[in-house]
């Protein structure tokens, strides 16, 4: 379990289990134009809204450097870890819980473009990217490779440094603690933690912003409302989830059984009455409102299963690998055979499990009611 990730800056909390990646962001401008909603819309995907601030949609683009990029407990790597990035993002919300949305993320990292988008259904692109600075000034300059699509310019910061007060415009843009993705066509949440943001108002020179300009918002890509330089912070970030939830403030995992099958009723008592020192676990019916909401924002090859379902540190496990990580939950002498079910291959689980499924009413009297526990 790692470090727990506390402030008052938070507007919720983050997930107990470890972050999955340090980094720092550095050298940010920040740069936002106010966007009809109508036209941002459908760059979205099914099931986010679009995050208003007094009645506004904004749009920005942000060039970067990400550095020290690097799984938990892993060094940095030189000439991997820190590359320029320029972003087009906008502000979106879900079942109160505010974060970001990324049209594009172009960066100077072949393998960040090819392994985002694979894990994380993120959209980067590999372009020739760089963010430097020069005295008081930032030059930077980005080309996608794949069309041309660049962003190019100067940025200088004036004035004092400042930080977001609550309710402000800038707190709406920068206080941000989650994004959003689509990965397998299921609608996903990531969290991320940092300190509270410290910036400066900007001014710019945009000399080629073909990078917004391509998503035909309607917008003069050269003149934004709003102009911020940050040196930046470090950052944690966690593995994606299924963004949609029992409850957004219950982070309990959940086991989705059959309310009608004698068996799952037993294995659910069974789990149940042997949980491990501080596991929790919560239980729903597979047709239960609560599970079918989860299950239908699943992809369609786990939505259309007829299966016992396990969403787990918020990824969702279906059959065997869903009934083997039951043992997870258990005290530590049940724990022990989770290795060792799990050497079986899934192919010979699936048929076992398959097995037991189809003739689980043979052996298992169907009850009249369900009975296992639903808070």
């Amino acid at each position: 379990m790692g470090a727990v990730y506390e402030g008052e800056h938070l507007p919720f909390p983050m997930p107990k289990r470890p972050f999955a990646i340090s980094q720092e962001w550095r050298e940010l401008t920040f740069m936002h134009w106010k966007v009809d909603p109508k036209r941002l819309q459908p760059h979205l995907p099914d099931g986010l809204e679009i995050d208003l601030f007094e009645g506004e949609a904004y749009v920005g683009v942000i060039p970067f450097i990400m550095k020290n990029v690097r799984p938990r407990r892993l060094p940095a790597v030189p000439g991997i870890s820190t590359f320029a990035e320029f972003n087009v993002r906008t502000y979106v919300i879900k079942d109160g819980q505010a974060g970001v949305f990324f049209l594009t993320l172009d960066a100077k990292s072949l393998i960040t473009c090819i392994h985002a988008p694979r894990a994380y259904g993120l959209a980067y692109r590999y372009a020739k990217a760089k963010v430097k600075r020069h005295g008081d000034a930032l030059h930077w300059q980005s080309r996608r490779s794949s069309d041309g699509a660049e962003l190019r310019g100067t940025s200088t910061a004036k004035g004092s440094m400042q930080s977001a007060e609550a309710g402000s415009l800038e707190h709406f843009l920068f206080e941000r603690y989650c994004l959003y993705t689509e990965h397998k066509g299921c609608l996903r949440r990531a969290y991320v933690y940092h300190q509270p943001w410290t910036y400066q108002e900007g001014d710019i020179t945009l000399e080629a912003n073909s990078l917004l300009e391509s998503y035909d918002l309607g917008l003069d890509v050269h003149a934004p409302d709003l102009v911020h330089i940050s040196k930046g912070l470090p950052v944690k970030t966690w593995p994606i989830e299924v963004a949609e939830r029992i409850d957004v403030n219950d982070q309990r995992d959940f086991l989705f059984l059959d309310g009608d099958c004698g068996l799952c009723h037993r294995l659910a008592t069974f789990i149940d009455k042997r949980l491990g020192r501080g596991k929790q676990l919560g239980y729903r019916p597979i047709l239960h409102e609560d599970a079918q909401r989860v299950i239908q924002t699943l992809p369609s090859k786990l939505r259309d299963a007829d299966s016992v379902y396990l969403i787990r540190n918020g990824k969702a496990y279906i059959r065997s690998a869903a009934g083997i990580r039951g043992v997870l939950y258990m005290r530590w002498y049940y724990k022990m055979w989770f290795p060792v079910l799990w050497l079986i291959p899934l192919p010979l689980r699936n048929i076992g499990y398959r097995l037991i499924a189809k003739y689980r009413h043979k052996f298992f009297k169907r009850p009249t009611e369900c009975l296992f526990r639903v808070d």
